[in-house]
């Protein structure tokens, strides 16, 4: 059987999906989820389009691919390249959760994760802010062994400081599958603050 094709993304291949009528499923059932989250927020949310939006859907993509992707070897890495995408509130949250013990837990666990970045929606800009949500699988690997995560939502509050956008919130919308994205992420069904690592 041939192999799958490679989408070359950080030069691994994509986990593959199964067979068509499993694909078309599924992408039906996201459909119905994003529809659900889109109207439990109220707001309309829309595929990029025009410089200003692709911008914004830019910087939501590369803010959560980071958020989720670390290697063991160099959790400061990780940390600087979260920080730099972020503002507000929420840097300072995820800089004392890094601090305080999430950096040690990834070199303890020999942690490492790569975020897929499969789709991000995003609303109209108003007054310099909007929401994102960004759709990710996830890949990670560790003392526990490796674990594939599909279909991660996370919802992203973006403001725009001196021209660029940066990330002030970030909620976990997977509705409590234990995707665990991270430090001072919050999860709309449990108003607590995640401190796992994936």
């Amino acid at each position: 059987m041939p192999a799958g094709p490679d989408d070359g993304a950080r030069g691994r291949s994509r986990p593959r999906r199964g067979s068509r009528p499993r694909a078309l499923i599924v992408a039906v059932a996201v459909a119905l989820v994003l529809a659900g989250v889109a109207a439990a927020l109220g707001v309309l949310l829309v595929r990029a389009g025009g410089d200003d939006l692709d911008e914004l859907r830019t910087a939501a993509g590369e803010f959560g691919e980071a958020l989720v992707t670390y290697d063991h070897e160099d959790p400061d890495a990780h940390r600087d390249a979260v920080l730099d995408r972020a503002t507000g509130s929420f840097a300072g949250e995820y800089e004392e959760a890094f601090d305080r013990g999430l950096g040690e837990l990834i070199t303890d666990l020999e942690a490492t994760s790569q975020g897929f970045v499969k789709d991000v929606y995003v609303t109209e800009v108003d007054r310099g802010q909007a929401l994102a949500i960004v759709v990710m699988d996830i890949e990670n690997d560790g003392s526990g062994g490796p674990r594939t995560l599909f279909d991660v939502y996370v919802r992203l509050t973006m403001i725009e400081v001196d021209g660029t956008w940066l990330v002030d919130d970030v909620t976990d919308l997977s509705f409590g599958s234990g995707a665990g994205v991270g430090a001072g992420v919050t999860e709309d069904t449990a108003p607590t603050t995640a401190t796992s690592v994936p």
